[in-house]
This record gives C-alpha cells, sequence and structure tokens, in this order.
C-alpha cells in the first residue's frame, strides 16, 4: 500500500476541528485512508454502503449518532440527514476530532456542508495518488523553500535524475489504475469508472436525462486539458447551449474530475487574459476518454503528449501545495499581448514561477517568459523550467531548469 502524504495533515485537522470532511472523487483512496492505524485508532467506523446502517442513519440519525465516541462515518453522502444531527451535537461539545467524514464531492453533499457546518468542520481534498506519494519523495518541498536560484541550486545540482517514465501518464493516479498488473486491466478498471461514474453517481448527484451528451462533454473536456478553457466552443462542438455545457463542467468540477485554474491578476500595465485554463484531475482517465491506451498512441500525438504532461505536472502542483502551507494559491499567466507562464504559486510575499516542457532537452529559450515576467514584476522568482529530461541546467539568470523527476520522484 502507497503511504500517502496527507495523512499527517489530516491528524493535524482532528487535532483542530470538531467535524473533518475528507471529500474527493469516487475510487480515490478515502476509505484507506481514513481507516489506516494512524487516523483510524480508538474511532468506530462505519460505512454507509451497509444498507443497515444506511437505514438507521436515514430514519433515526439521533440513535445513529447517539455514542458518546470518535465516529468515522464513511460515505456520508447516502445520508445527508445525519450533517443536521452532527451540527447539534458539536454545538452543545466542540471536541475536536468528534467526527470524520468521508464522501464523494457531489453538489448537494458539498452544499450541505459548507452550510449547514460552516465553522465547524475542516474539509481536506484528497487527489489522486501523486507521484511525490509513489515514491515517497520530498524534492518539491526545496523548490517551494527556494528563495533564489541559489537555493535551487544547493538543492538540485548535484542531483542525478532519471529521465521522466511517460507510462505515468497512462496510469493517473487512482490507486487501482496506478496499481494494475497490466494495460489491459488498467482499461478496464477505466471503463467500469465512467461507466458506474455515468449511470450511478451522475445520476444522484443531478437530473441530467441526456447522458450521451454528458458523455461528449466529458471527452471534450478531457481533450481539452492543459488549455483555455472556451465555454462557447465547447457547447457548440458537443452540440449542446453554452449554458448547458457551463452547468455540465460545474457537475464535473464539483464531482473533483475537472479543475478550472484561475488566472493571475497584476496592475502590471498589460491586459491580462481572464479566462481560466482546464485540468482534467488525472492523466490516465482523460488519456482513456480520448482514446490513447498506449505508448505508441501517446508518442504518435505530440500535441496531445505535451497538453497531458502539463496535465500531470500542474495536477501534482497543486495537490501538493496544501502539504505546504494553506494559503498557497496556484495561477496560470496569460496576456493579450502572447505572454504565458504556465503556473505562478504565490507563497505569502513569494511568487514561484514554472514552466512545463515534455521534452527532454531544454534551452535558453524556454525560460525566456519567466524572465520576462520577472522584468516586470521585480520580487517575483524564482523560475523553474519542469521537464522530462534527467539534466539540471541553470537557463538564466533567474530560471533553472529541473527534471520532473528530481522535484516530484526523490
Amino acid at each position: 500500500m502507497i503511504k500517502r502524504l496527507f495523512t499527517p495533515l489530516l491528524q493535524e485537522y482532528l487535532k483542530t476541528f470538531p467535524v473533518v470532511a475528507v471529500v474527493g472523487s469516487r475510487q480515490v483512496g478515502k476509505s484507506t485512508l481514513v481507516r489506516q492505524p494512524e487516523v483510524g485508532e480508538g474511532r468506530r467506523y462505519v460505512t454507509l454502503d451497509d444498507f443497515g446502517a444506511l437505514s438507521v442513519a436515514q430514519s433515526d440519525p439521533k440513535s445513529f449518532l447517539s455514542l458518546d465516541e470518535p465516529l468515522t462515518i464513511d460515505e456520508v453522502q447516502m445520508a445527508p440527514v445525519l450533517l443536521r444531527e452532527i451540527k447539534r451535537l458539536v454545538d452543545e461539545d466542540r471536541r475536536s476530532g468528534r467526527f470524520l467524514l468521508t464522501g464523494s464531492a457531489d453538489l448537494d453533499h458539498c452544499a450541505d456542508i459548507s452550510s449547514v457546518l460552516a465553522g465547524r468542520v475542516g474539509i481536506l481534498r484528497l487527489p489522486p495518488i501523486t507521484m511525490a506519494e509513489e515514491h515517497q519523495a520530498g524534492g518539491w518541498q526545496g523548490w517551494l523553500a527556494a528563495a533564489n536560484v541559489g537555493d535551487l541550486d544547493k538543492a538540485f545540482a548535484r542531483h542525478k535524475a532519471s529521465p521522466f517514465g511517460m507510462e505515468r501518464i497512462l496510469s493517473g493516479g487512482y490507486p487501482d489504475s496506478l496499481l494494475a498488473h497490466s494495460g489491459r486491466a488498467r482499461r478496464l478498471w477505466m471503463d467500469s469508472f465512467r461507466t458506474t461514474y455515468l449511470e450511478r453517481d451522475l445520476r444522484r448527484i443531478s437530473d441530467i436525462g441526456n447522458l450521451a451528451e454528458f458523455a461528449r462533454l466529458m471527452q471534450l473536456g478531457a481533450a481539452a486539458t492543459g488549455g483555455i478553457l472556451n465555454q462557447a466552443n465547447m457547447a457548440r462542438d458537443a452540440g449542446m447551449s453554452p449554458a448547458t455545457a457551463g452547468r455540465h463542467l460545474s457537475i464535473l468540477e464539483s464531482s473533483f474530475l475537472l479543475t478550472r485554474l484561475p488566472p493571475y491578476f497584476a496592475n502590471i500595465g498589460k491586459r491580462m487574459v481572464k479566462a481560466p485554463k482546464l485540468f482534467w484531475n488525472d492523466t490516465g482517465l482523460a488519456a482513456h476518454l480520448c482514446g490513447i491506451s498506449s505508448l505508441d498512441a501517446l508518442r504518435a500525438d505530440p500535441r496531445m503528449l505535451g497538453r497531458l504532461f502539463e496535465t500531470l505536472v500542474m495536477m501534482e502542483v497543486q495537490s501538493l501545495l496544501p502539504l505546504a502551507t494553506e494559503t498557497a494559491q496556484l495561477f496560470h499567466v496569460r496576456t493579450h499581448d502572447g505572454l504565458e507562464v504556465d503556473g505562478l504559486v504565490v507563497l505569502g510575499q513569494r511568487h514561484l514561477l514554472f514552466e512545463i516542457k515534455a521534452s527532454q532537452t531544454v534551452t535558453a529559450t524556454d525560460a525566456a517568459p519567466i524572465e520576462r515576467w520577472i522584468a516586470l514584476n521585480p520580487g517575483h522568482g524564482p523560475g523553474i523550467v519542469l521537464h522530462a529530461g534527467k539534466d539540471y541546467l541553470p537557463l538564466s539568470k533567474n530560471v533553472r531548469a529541473i527534471p520532473v523527476t528530481a522535484l516530484f520522484c526523490r
């Protein structure tokens, strides 16, 4: 079993909040996380996948919650009526760690948690397994702690990295896919996930009537990963109205299947693009939806390979940021005159910049967008170019090239 780096953060939440909710897409490992000994010891565990427990929870929430002991409730979205009774109990006794909840992130469940338990709940979003978790790596901490390129040189210059294995794009981070014993087993699991989401989960969280229409938008969203979101064009390609496309995208986002990465705004005398970038949260599922099931097929489409590689790295950064600091923010940069920087991380007063390249070789040209941005914002930096090769290189005054494997796999 792969040890999740989110365990210490969950333990901290349980010491801080009376209610903690672990949310994320289905099959991401929420139940496994809350049942591991470091978290589950001394807690009563109940899953609402058990029909008997579900029946009691729905018909008599007071009896279900009557025992005065730390309680973990798995799949709490199956009985949202429990949330108001939990609120009543917590208002009477705000001991930390009383209730630990897990649930697939659907619209009704998220709305109930944010409104009913406001001020009482700490919400931990659990992503698919990251590369850093797969390799029990801490290199990313050296990057986020760097105040200048000198710090980067000390942390990474002497490290011998390996080229990135593109198989990780196809496997993604869902445990059953990542650990599948063959490509066929992985594809079968992906098909099952897609079918279950469309035919069971989606019907529970929304009144979608046309599943084929929704499935088309899923595929278009996966194919658009890593690009600026143009909702009108996506709606046209899917054969639906922009309003319907927007509602479907919101459902996918609430289900933690995709992310809209916001743009960074700054008063630098330039017109900034206000549209978000769209990223599918798991590259394995995105590739599957696009019909890419082998390395040969992935390499045959360099444009899609680049998009999926950018998605993998961007979602890795987004997933790890909460482990660095709860106030970290991630943006993309794009101006109307053509200046683009893939990622900008805000850590308090520090602004770290990064570009993502799927190639194994990089040049000083790849550092140019970051240098242009730093010239406009002198307090920003350092910058890095994350690439699929094995060499750490100084590219310019403020930018270093760092292998993805050095950052996330050591």
